[in-house]
C-alpha cells in the first residue's frame, strides 16, 4: 500500500524518533526488522532508533529480521504474565511492564525509563487503540491510499474529535496528512 514519497516520509519519521514501537502481530504479519540509519537523514545527527515490540505471548521466530541487523537489541515489551524464554533473553531486551496505569501509558513510562522519549508508533490497530485510550498520542500523521485493504480499523473508534489538521501534502496518488492533539496544540500556542 506504500509509494516512494509514503516510504520517504516513514523513514522520516522513524529517523526523529528514538524508538519504533509496534505490535507483535504486526512485526510479524509485516516482516518488521530492525531500523537501519539512512545517509539521506544523517544531517539530523540522531541514533538510527531502536525497535519496540509489544507483546503478550512472547512467542517469536528468533531467526526472523525482528533481532538481527540492528545497532542495538530490538525492546520487547512483555505485557503479559509470560515468563521470557531464555533464548529471546539472550537476543532482546525484555522489558516487563508494570499493569498499574492504562496500558498505553505504561508502554510510554517504561519506554522513558529506559531514555526513549520520542516514540514513533506504526500499529497495529489494537496497539494504536490502547495508545489513544491513554491519550499519549500527541501528533497523528494519516496517509491516504487509493488502495484498500481487508480487516477492520478498530483503532479508529478510539479515535478521539479534538485533532487538529496542521498540514497537508500529496505525492502521486498519495494524500498525506498530519494532526496534533489539541491538548499539544494549546501548549504551542
Amino acid at each position: 500500500m506504500t509509494g516512494p514519497a509514503d516510504f520517504k516520509l516513514l523513514l522520516l519519521l522513524r529517523a526523529l524518533s528514538d524508538v519504533v514501537l509496534v505490535g507483535a502481530n504486526t512485526a510479524r504479519q509485516e516482516n518488521y526488522r530492525q531500523p537501519k540509519p539512512h545517509p539521506e537523514y544523517e544531517f539530523l545527527a540522531r541514533p538510527t532508533p531502536r525497535l519496540a515490540i509489544v507483546s503478550a505471548s512472547l512467542e517469536f521466530d528468533l531467526d526472523s529480521n525482528l533481532f538481527s541487523g540492528g545497532q542495538e537489541p530490538t525492546i520487547i515489551i512483555n505485557v503479559g504474565d509470560s515468563k521470557p524464554p531464555a533464548d529471546l533473553a539472550k537476543l532482546a531486551q525484555v522489558v516487563p511492564i508494570v499493569r498499574n496505569e492504562i496500558l498505553g501509558s505504561a508502554i510510554i513510562s517504561t519506554l522513558s525509563q529506559i531514555g526513549l522519549t520520542k516514540v514513533t508508533c506504526e500499529g497495529g490497530a489494537k496497539l494504536l487503540s490502547e495508545m489513544l485510550k491513554a491519550d499519549v498520542i500527541d501528533e497523528y500523521d494519516l496517509t491516504i491510499s487509493p488502495s484498500q485493504v481487508g480487516g477492520t480499523a478498530k483503532f479508529a473508534e478510539s479515535l478521539p474529535i479534538d485533532w487538529d489538521q496542521v498540514g497537508t501534502a500529496s505525492a502521486d496518488d498519495f494524500q498525506f496528512q498530519r494532526f496534533f492533539n489539541k491538548r499539544v496544540s494549546q501548549q504551542l500556542q
